[in-house]
């Protein structure tokens, strides 16, 4: 069995009865894991038209695993219809981080001014949604899992980093970040520099933003995003880093995702 912080026997979460039951846990064998990150190969690969570099394979098959997954929860979103994962996110509890002695987000991002603050931090990552999953009823139930799993545990702050896709020049990205710089940008105090700054040039805003689904949910959710993009170039992408207070989550959601008893 893959190590853990700390073990979790809460209730899942599910949906109303009418819409296809979807639930979401920790899963803790080694099997479910690596079977876990056989679909993160998948999805990644796929969402992002890439060949991922196959530094470790399971049954033969590449899959996406880094030296953070042994001191990771591992959150997966299932449909019990068919039993199998939709969704996933792994998390990074700040007493593991200590172990370690960075968050993954560090990888990317000058953030000190944020892990040095007081309080506690979850950090999640490896976030993936099945294609045919990726409504707002999937990340709902994620969502949902996680707060409470924040409040039952005294965790104030949970942040991570959401990608905007390059493959179209920067266009999509450059009318996001009008957005964000508009809306959602954190004040100085909660600002990150990024290690690989994103140089676009001659990029015009056009047209509506359209936000992915991972960064339209933080920011619904009341989150901020704490500076300016850092460029990834294996997924060419652009990746910011997006900080959520659970105490600033949005009214409208706080009475769905802070509630202590299960979703119904």
């Amino acid at each position: 069995m893959l190590q853990n912080d700390q073990a979790y026997s809460g209730n899942t979460h599910t949906l109303p009865a009418s819409r296809p039951r979807i639930v979401a846990d920790f899963i803790t064998t080694e099997d479910e894991i690596r079977r876990i990150q056989r679909l993160r190969y998948e999805l990644f690969c796929e969402e992002y038209n890439v060949t991922l570099p196959v530094n470790r394979t399971w049954n033969g098959l590449p899959i996406d695993a880094d030296e953070l997954d042994d001191h990771c929860l591992h959150l997966v979103v299932r449909d019990t219809n068919t039993g199998e994962p939709i969704g996933y996110t792994r998390v990074l509890t700040s007493a593991q981080a200590a172990v370690l002695g960075h968050f993954y987000s560090s990888h990317e991002f000058h953030i000190d001014r944020i892990v040095n603050r007081p309080g506690r931090f979850l950090e999640i990552g490896r976030t993936c949604i099945h294609p045919d999953y990726r409504n707002g009823g999937t990340i709902a139930v994620l969502w949902a899992f996680l707060a409470k799993y924040m409040q039952e545990h005294d965790y104030q702050y949970l942040f991570g980093c959401a990608s905007i896709s390059l493959n179209d020049g920067g266009t999509a990205y450059a009318n996001i970040m009008q957005v964000v710089r508009d809306q959602f940008m954190a004040d100085e105090e909660f600002r990150v520099e990024p290690l690989l700054p994103l140089q676009m040039k001659d990029v015009s805003v056009e047209g509506k933003a359209s936000f992915p689904p991972l960064l339209k949910a933080y920011t619904r959710m009341g989150a901020r995003i704490c500076g300016e993009a850092c460029w990834d170039p294996d997924f060419n992408v652009a990746d910011v880093f997006v900080l959520l207070d659970i105490s600033n989550v949005a009214a409208r959601y706080a009475k769905h995702f802070l509630k202590t008893q299960e979703a119904a």
